[in-house]
C-alpha cells in the first residue's frame, strides 16, 4: 500500500505481511502491533548476531538445539548483566546504553564464571566502558539477503 510520509511529504511503499484478518484489524491496529513485537525481533537479532546463533558446530539437530538453548541461556545471563552495570550519561546529544556485543564477548571470554563478588564488579565495570548511542528516529535501509546456517568444517575425514 501507499502512505505518504509525514517527515517528508513523500509517497512510500509499506509492505505488512500477516495472518491477521483486514476487517477485523485496522492498518493501524497492525503497525501497534508490529511495534510492541520489535523489542521481541531486536533480541533475536542479538541472538543470531551477536551471539553467533547462525553458525553451529554440527549439523545433528538434537545437537543444533543444545547451542540454540546455550545460546539463550547466555543471551538471558549477558541481559541482566547488562541490567545491572552502570551506563554513564553525559550533557550530550544522545543517551548511552551498553553495546550488547562487547558485553557478550567480556562474559563468555574474558572472565571465568564464579560466585565472587569482585569479579562480578569487575564485569560490571568493564562492561559499562562500552556504551553506544541511543538515535530515535533513525532510518536505515534493510539490506536483506537470504542466508543459510554455517557449519564448522574442521570435522571433515
Amino acid at each position: 500500500m501507499k502512505v505518504n510520509d509525514l517527515d517528508t511529504g513523500k509517497e512510500e511503499w509499506k509492505v505488512l505481511l500477516t495472518n491477521l484478518d483486514r476487517r477485523e484489524f485496522l492498518l493501524e491496529q497492525m503497525k501497534e502491533l508490529y511495534h510492541l513485537r520489535w523489542g521481541i525481533e531486536s533480541s533475536f537479532r542479538k541472538l543470531k548476531y551477536d551471539l553467533g546463533s547462525i553458525q553451529f558446530h554440527s549439523k545433528q539437530d538434537r545437537f543444533v538445539e543444545m547451542e540454540i538453548y546455550a545460546h539463550i541461556a547466555m543471551f538471558n545471563v549477558v541481559s541482566l548483566i547488562n541490567n545491572q552495570a552502570y551506563v554513564p550519561q553525559h550533557d550530550c546529544k544522545y543517551q548511552y546504553m551498553i553495546n550488547f556485543k562487547m558485553s557478550c564477548s567480556i562474559v563468555h571470554k574474558r572472565y571465568p564464571v564464579s560466585s565472587s563478588n569482585e569479579n562480578f564488579i569487575g564485569i560490571l565495570i568493564r562492561i559499562s566502558k562500552y556504551v553506544v548511542p541511543i538515535r530515535p528516529g533513525r532510518k536505515d535501509k534493510r539490506n536483506l539477503k537470504a542466508k543459510s546456517a554455517v557449519y564448522y568444517m574442521y570435522r571433515v575425514a
